[in-house]
């Protein structure tokens, strides 16, 4: 797996929301696929009906058994979450369905779907994200020392899959591993 290690010197909230900064791409709303709102109150049934849309969408594409993602852009929490996939949660272990839900988070909002680790690890690139300090002893955890095992660390797509890492200074003030600076 190969996994490039990017910081970013200027401020998240400068990069993130900053006008001045925003990033247009084409794409079509054809490929974009919200939730079904309606839906909220009962997860499972969302669970369900959001993995249905993504299989009516990937099985027309060459697919395997998971979807293939260009790109998924992640975060990582405080205890080393990512995608609604906590440390030691059930939910780890999933390994046929595209998408779960969780009823348990120890994170607010308690109800949330997800996707699995087999449809994360099957996506072409992933793209984390983190900024500040509060990150800093769980980035460094993620990236020196994977064998702990927390959820982020888990996030390794199989070939060609690639994982980046897009995180500020304060972010990677601990991290061992070598790094190459981001430029706009």
């Amino acid at each position: 797996m190969n996994v490039a290690f990017r910081w970013i010197t200027k401020t998240p909230t400068t990069i993130f929301a900053g006008k001045s900064y925003s990033v247009k791409f084409p794409y079509h709303q054809k490929n974009i696929h919200h939730i079904d709102i309606a839906l909220l109150d009962d997860l499972e049934e969302l669970a369900d009906s959001y993995e249905k849309a993504l299989i009516s969408e990937f099985a027309q594409k060459d697919s395997a058994r998971f979807p293939v993602f260009d790109l998924i852009l992640l975060g990582i929490g405080p205890d080393g979450h990512t995608c609604s996939l906590f440390p030691e949660h059930p939910l780890l272990t999933e390994e046929d369905r595209w998408v779960a839900y969780i009823d348990d988070s120890p994170k607010p909002p308690p109800k949330r779907i997800t996707l699995t680790f087999p449809v994360l690890n099957h996506a072409l690139r992933i793209a984390f994200v983190a900024a500040g300090e509060g990150k800093a002893d769980v980035l460094s955890t993620i990236i020196d020392n994977p064998e702990a095992g927390l959820p982020a660390s888990r996030v390794r797509p199989s070939h060609p899959g690639q994982v980046y890492w897009y995180v500020d200074d304060a972010a990677s003030a601990k991290v061992k591993y070598q790094r190459s600076e981001f430029k706009l």
